[in-house]
């Protein structure tokens, strides 16, 4: 199974602030698992990760041996990681760390040309079933694996984490800390900013969330960083949701925060709307995000969700529209469409309904008409004398 170009990966938070150091070979094998990893899976499967994933330069039987020594070093690895609260994922209050193998078997197999490796047991909750959790962050595959440095990889989850913040500060002694730096390499700072922090600038400037930093002095030490970062949206945003069981982790792949799901999610329950008027809004959103109308893809979803502005039009496009086909020409029969009379929308305007009178609105029809519809690719045409709003897919 070779890993989903789309795939998201998601790890315990607590997991990202542990203390490990890869080399790039086993950093190699870890991406190649956690890719692996369905959010559905309940215990960890063996997998087969062939060569090419691992090695990117063949020399000769070199990348085989160092494969094969990479195997035997993981026997013994471990991850200095924090606890959970037992029989539950959730972080203590008061933390507490242990050291937990991570691998529970890795073995290089001449016969198939790769390795056939499974993780740990003990890991499983800080990387299996995090919804439950609501303390876990997710990525794309294609933006991990984008990264070459073991070093680059862990800041990268480490900003990922603060992505709805935009900055993280972190103690230079805390960083060497979780990237499992010791005190005797790069004593000097400069050969640490410059082996380890501006490489992970370089490198994750061509992912998903560039950053960069500002240095925090105590004295003439530099005793913190402040990481800088904007969680780009391009791709971000997709045309259709889902079914409701996968609505959240859809809202999460745009990068709606966990904070903001569970807010839908009780509105959700509350029948304040259906999971239709999510589909809804993220296809409206979509639109404006294409045409460069809107920049956060994310914050402008949530907010038509909490605030319901665009309820009284999803429920207008939810009618059921009779009389519409028959008037369509047979060419276009077969394509998908959205159609309703401009008079209906215009009613609806004229006269909003509970939600959308506690909300600021377009302060014209026509400022309406353009915003949530034009702009989107709806079309005004006329159809036996009246005026309707059609969009086709």
């Amino acid at each position: 199974m070779e890993p989903i170009p789309d795939k998201r990966v998601a790890q315990h938070n607590a997991l990202i602030n542990a203390r490990f150091s890869f080399v790039p070979l086993q950093m190699r094998l870890f991406v190649a698992l956690l890719s692996r990893i369905d959010f559905e899976d309940v215990d960890f499967k063996e997998h087969f990760i062939p060569l090419d994933e691992l090695v990117f330069e063949r020399r000769g039987g070199s990348a085989y041996e160092q494969v094969d020594e990479m195997c035997k070093g993981l026997a013994s690895f471990t991850l200095y990681i924090e606890e959970l609260e037992e029989k539950t994922r959730r972080r203590r209050r008061k933390p507490s760390y242990t050291y937990i193998p991570l691998m529970a078997e890795a073995g290089y197999r001449a016969d198939l040309g790769g390795v056939v490796a499974s993780f740990n047991p003990k890991i499983m909750p800080y990387l299996l079933q995090l919804r439950e959790s609501g303390n876990f962050t997710t990525a794309e595959i294609q933006q991990v694996l984008k990264l070459k440095s073991p070093q680059s990889l862990r800041i990268y989850w480490l900003l990922k984490e603060y992505a709805d913040f935009g900055k993280r500060t972190i103690s230079v002694e805390d960083l060497r800390f979780v990237l499992g730096i010791e005190e005797n390499e790069y004593p000097r700072f400069s050969n640490f900013k410059a082996r380890i922090l501006d490489k992970a600038q370089s490198e994750i400037a061509a992912t998903d969330i560039p950053f960069t930093y500002e240095l925090e002095r105590e004295g003439k030490t530099v005793a913190r960083i402040k990481f800088l970062f904007q969680q780009l949206a391009a791709s971000a945003t997709k045309k259709t949701l889902p079914g409701a069981a996968e609505w959240a982790e859809a809202l999460a792949q745009i990068g709606v925060s966990q904070r903001s799901i569970t807010t839908i999610a009780h509105q959700l329950e509350n029948n304040e709307y259906d999971v239709g008027y999510i589909a809804f809004v993220v296809q409206i959103v979509e639109g404006q995000f294409q045409k460069g109308k809107i920049k956060k893809p994310a914050g402008a979803i949530y907010k038509a969700l909490v605030e319901k502005y665009l309820l009284d039009d999803y429920i207008l496009a939810s009618k059921p529209r009779t009389g519409a086909k028959k008037e369509l020409p047979k060419a276009t029969e077969r394509k998908l469409e959205v159609a309703f009379r401009l008079s209906e929308v215009r009613e609806m305007y004229d006269n909003p309904g509970p939600y959308a009178q506690r909300q600021k609105r377009a302060d014209t029809f026509e400022q309406h008409l353009q915003q949530v519809y034009l702009q989107d690719g709806f079309a005004v045409e006329q159809r036996e004398g009246e005026e309707w709003l059609v969009k086709r897919n």
